[in-house]
Parts: structure tokens; sequence; C-alpha cells
């Protein structure tokens, strides 16, 4: 390495295949004829700016924060879960320890004995209710059947059709029993049903009887058609009475 003219440092260069030095500017050694290669000096690369580090810091710590911010929500929406369904959980802090015994006091055996009749009583109701809806249901049957057992020119046929309506009154009537531990409710069902069927089964068979000329027709003997029909009018009061108690029922079951 020296200075030219111009004050400038020029390097010296050597041939790659025989190592002879070859003056500056030289294309091909003069000693083997190799062809020379200059290798420029490349500018040292610059560092890197400092807004690129401060951004990359920034995006560093956004990540950090959101990372934190997500880890305290999961801590208090399992603490909330936690404290809000306890007996989805058999541990408690530390983990692996189970739940402490409960501090409650135990059942004693006349509450269980009073949860048994209560069980026991709400089963009886509702098999009541059903029993009793059905006899309901027939009761109004055998009324709309009253209705229609009118045979015109056919007296024979209609007295046959009262009849079955008195036997069906009867019937029904035979199978409804109140027992003596019934509740209010059931009885106030219960009562006015019977009175309905046995005031049908009267009615049906005065028009029975008067049909096939079994009532005297000779004063001062009542008006056979007119105390039929009273008592027709009588037992559908009573079917309605008992159609709203059964409704009193059953929203007690409910």
């Amino acid at each position: 390495m020296f200075e030219n003219e111009f004050g400038g440092v020029l390097l010296l260069h050597y041939c790659s295949h025989c190592g002879y030095e070859i003056p500056h500017r030289e294309k091909f050694c003069q000693h083997c004829g190799t062809r020379v290669e200059y290798l420029c000096a490349l500018p040292p690369l610059p560092s890197e700016p400092a807004l690129r580090r401060e951004v990359r810091n920034a995006a560093s710590i956004t990540k950090w924060i959101v990372f934190y911010f997500f880890a305290i929500l999961l801590t208090f929406g399992a603490s909330f879960f936690y404290y809000s369904s306890p007996d989805l959980f058999s541990w408690t802090w530390p983990f692996g320890k189970s739940k402490p015994a409960s501090t409650s006091q135990p059942i004693s055996p006349q509450r269980v004995s009073q949860r048994a009749d209560t069980t026991a009583g709400a089963a009886a109701l509702k098999n009541a209710y059903n029993q009793l809806s059905v006899g309901t249901q027939k009761a109004v049957q055998l009324i709309n059947d009253a209705r229609k057992v009118n045979v015109a020119g056919d007296p024979k046929r209609t007295a046959a059709n009262y009849r079955s309506v008195q036997s069906g009154s009867d019937a029904i009537l035979a199978q409804l029993s109140l027992p003596p531990d019934a509740s209010t409710e059931v009885g106030a069902v219960v009562m006015p049903l019977k009175e309905c069927l046995s005031l049908l089964s009267k009615s049906s068979s005065i028009m029975a009887d008067y049909l096939d000329g079994k009532l005297s027709l000779a004063p001062p003997n009542p008006d056979w058609v007119g105390r039929s029909q009273e008592y027709f009018a009588q037992s559908q009061a009573r079917l309605k009475e008992s159609q709203q108690a059964l409704s009193v029922l059953r929203k007690k079951i409910e």
C-alpha cells in the first residue's frame, strides 16, 4: 500500500495464481498471465434504526399486556363459576383436598317420616284426581245421552234408552267412594258428583216407568214428567259444582 501523486492511498494486489505483485489497474498478471479480479470493498452495514427497535419493543409490551389481561379475565371467570356452582366441584384450595363436611344438622327421623307422608299424600291426591276426572267425564256423557233418548213415535225404545242411562248412573255411583282420610278438596268433588248421578238415575227411572205405564196418572199423583225434568236440571247443576271443585283440585296438584 502506497500513496499516489494525489495523496490517495493505493492497495497492492498480488496474483492469486503465482503470487506475483501486480501494478495497480493491471488486468492481467505480467508473470503468468492470469486475469486479475479486483474486489471492491463493501461499505459497512448501517446500524438498525432506533425507530424500528422502538416499534418492536412496543409490540412486545402490547403482547404482554394482552396476555396479562386474558390471564386476569380467566382467573375471575373461574372464580365466579366456582362460587356460583359449588356443587360441580369436589375440591377446594389447596387442590386435592375434598370439601369439608356439611355443618348442617342431620335430618331427624320425624322429619323423614313427615316428608314420606307428604309424598304419599301427594301421590294419593293425584290418584284420586285421576279417578274423579274419569267419573266426571262419564257423568257428562250420560247427561248428553239423556238429552237424546227420545225416539219419536216409539215409547218402548225411549223407555229402554232411559233404562240404559239409569243403569250407567248407578254403575258409576257404585264405584264412587269417599275415603275417611280424604282431603277437603276431594270431598268437594265426590259429594256433588254422587248427587248428580243419583238425581240423574231418579230422573231416568221416572221417565222409563212413566213410558212403560208403571206409574199412576190419576190425580192427585204428581206430574211425573215435570218431576223428572226437575231432577234432571238439579243433576246438571251438581255436575257443574263437581267440575269446578275438580279444577281447584287440579291446581293444588300442579
